[in-house]
Parts: structure tokens; C-alpha cells; sequence
């Protein structure tokens, strides 16, 4: 609404300076400003707007903060899971413990004690068969359960070797991306928490605070409007006679009440359509309404503040640089 009132007034003056001279060399127009409107990136309560109206921020500084508790408790889930499947995959990657290979360590005594007793028991019933004092049968039952007893103690070694080794690399490899995913959960979710704290981005001053600590705002809703460092312009209009003479990156004296001598802005842009002053009939007796919009951007003239009027020279028109 204020741009608009600063636009029509802008404009009725450039009639009314173009009815009294037949060939006008300057024009009134307005500083203006491109503003940086900082918003919630989520949903939640306001807790606390950390900066006031004509603060100056910079890159880093905290701004304002909304509630955390959900994303509190979403961290302390996301980090007992991280937890959980790390322990996971180092359980697989390191085999059993000595407590569940004991058992297998006296399974292997029994089985050594008894490979050892048929392994006598042969030695003695061998030369009685071979002398014809005992029967081929004897020995060969003997032979059986001395073969029996050996592969009993050859499979129990295999089993203590196995529950030595750590978990099939399949097996392994799962666990580790489990625990690989569950970090990249835990990081998301304080991510989540941290963008709670709004830190500024820019370099510039607060304008104004649109949202109040206690109201609850929606994810995109603006918390402050900043001015971003730079970002000031002057806006005006010329008639099509002169619309020609101006080219983007002109250089032009402004000069304002109260303001130092010697400004100096750059052309930024010349509107591509024409505007019409009230009405807007177009017509050969109409034409003098025809104007086009402009912008400059100030070189020395950083303490300039938006709305105050300013006279752009179009007379003092200097060569691009």
C-alpha cells in the first residue's frame, strides 16, 4: 500500500514537472528496499525472538528460537537406536565369548577322554585277534568306536573354531549398514532440533518483528523482516522521450534534503512496459501520461533510508563505468 502511494505521488509529480517544462532533466522518486522476510522453517510454539526493530545482525546470530521438546525426544529415540545397532555389529564382527566357548572346551575334554580309551581299547584287542585269541568281530566293533570317538572330537574342534570366527560377511554387512542408518537418522533428527534455533543468514538490521514470543506460527511463517546490507534502491519514473537516453548501468547524480553532496547511483533496471497515469485511456493527447519505471542502485549514498524522497538529475548523467 505504501508503494503504491509512493508510486502514484511519484508519478503525479513527474506530470507535474513535465507541464511546467517543456523538457524535464531530473525526476522525484523514492528510496525503496528490497527487505529479507526470515521465517519459521517448521511449525511450533515461539518461544523467544532474540533480536529488536533496528538491531543489527550478522551471519551467525541467534535470532529467534521455537520449542524443541518433540525434537528433543525424537533425538534421544534416534540416538538409543544408534546405540543399539552399533553394538549390534560389533557383537557379529567379534565371535563368541570365552563364556559361551567353555562349554564347548569341556565338551571336547569328554570327547578326547573317551578317542583316547578307544584308542587303547584297540591297541589291546589287536594282537589277541591277530594271535587267534579273540574274534575279527571284536576288533572291528573296537575299530568302530574308536573312529566314532575321533570324529566326535574332530567335530567339536570345528564348532569352537566357528564360534570363534565373527558373523557371516552377509550377516556382517547388514548389521553395519543397520548401524550405518541409524547414525544417518540420529544426524537427521538433531538437524531437525537445531533449525529450532534460527541463526541469521545475512548481514543487516531488523526492520520489524511480525510474530511475538507465545504464538504459535506455521512452517514458513515470517518472524522478522530484515534489510539485508546493499539492498537499497531508488525508484522512479521518465517519460518515453527520455526512457531512450537511459541504459542500464548509467551512472546518475541523486541528491535529497539533509542528505551529503556528490551521490551517485547506478541504473539497475528500465521497465520493458510503459505505465499510465489515471486514466488510463490511451490516446495521441495521452501519450505525455505515458511513463516507464526505473531503478537505481546508490554507490555512496549507504546511509539513505527508504521512503525519503530523491531527485535522480538525469541532466548530470555520468558515463557507465
Amino acid at each position: 500500500m505504501i508503494r503504491a502511494l509512493r508510486k502514484a505521488a511519484a508519478i503525479f509529480l513527474l506530470i507535474s514537472l513535465a507541464a511546467c517544462s517543456g523538457k524535464n532533466s531530473s525526476y522525484t522518486g523514492y528510496v525503496e528496499a528490497d527487505y529479507a522476510l526470515i521465517a519459521a522453517p517448521q511449525a511450533g510454539w515461539l518461544t523467544a525472538v532474540a533480536v529488536d526493530r533496528g538491531a543489527a545482525v550478522k551471519p551467525g546470530d541467534a535470532l529467534f528460537t521455537l520449542d524443541t521438546d518433540r525434537e528433543a525426544a525424537q533425538t534421544a529415540e534416534a540416538t538409543e537406536r544408534a546405540v543399539a545397532a552399533a553394538a549390534t555389529a560389533r557383537d557379529l564382527a567379534r565371535g563368541a565369548r570365552p563364556a559361551d566357548l567353555a562349554p564347548l572346551e569341556a565338551q571336547r575334554i569328554i570327547a578326547m577322554a573317551q578317542a583316547d580309551l578307544a584308542h587303547t581299547e584297540e591297541s589291546r584287542w589287536r594282537p589277541l585277534v591277530e594271535k587267534g585269541f579273540a574274534s575279527q568281530a571284536k576288533l572291528d566293533a573296537v575299530t568302530a568306536q574308536r573312529r566314532s570317538a575321533d570324529a566326535q572330537v574332530a567335530q567339536i574342534n570345528k564348532s569352537i573354531a566357528a564360534a570363534k570366527l565373527s558373523a557371516r560377511s552377509d550377516q556382517l554387512a547388514a548389521a553395519r549398514a543397520n548401524s550405518a542408518a541409524a547414525g544417518a537418522a540420529l544426524t537427521q533428527a538433531q538437524w531437525v532440533k537445531d533449525q529450532r534455533q534460527v541463526a541469521s543468514r545475512i548481514s543487516g538490521s531488523v526492520e520489524d518483528r511480525l510474530r511475538e514470543p507465545g504464538e504459535y506460527v506455521a512452517a514458513g511463517a515470517p518472524i522478522l523482516s530484515v534489510l539485508p546490507e546493499g539492498r537499497i534502491f531508488i525508484r522512479f519514473f521518465a517519460p518515453v522521450e527520455d526512457v531512450a537516453k537511459i541504459k542500464t548501468g548509467d551512472v546518475v547524480a541523486l541528491s535529497c534534503d539533509g542528505c551529503a553532496k556528490g551521490l551517485q547511483g547506478r541504473i539497475r533496471f528500465v521497465a520493458r512496459e510503459s505505465e499510465f497515469t489515471p486514466p488510463i485511456i490511451f490516446s495521441e493527447s495521452a501519450r505525455q501520461r505515458m511513463v516507464f519505471m526505473i531503478e537505481a542502485t546508490p554507490i555512496n549514498g549507504a546511509d539513505l533510508r527508504p521512503g525519503v524522497p530523491v531527485t535522480v538529475h538525469l541532466s548530470a548523467k555520468l558515463k557507465a563505468a
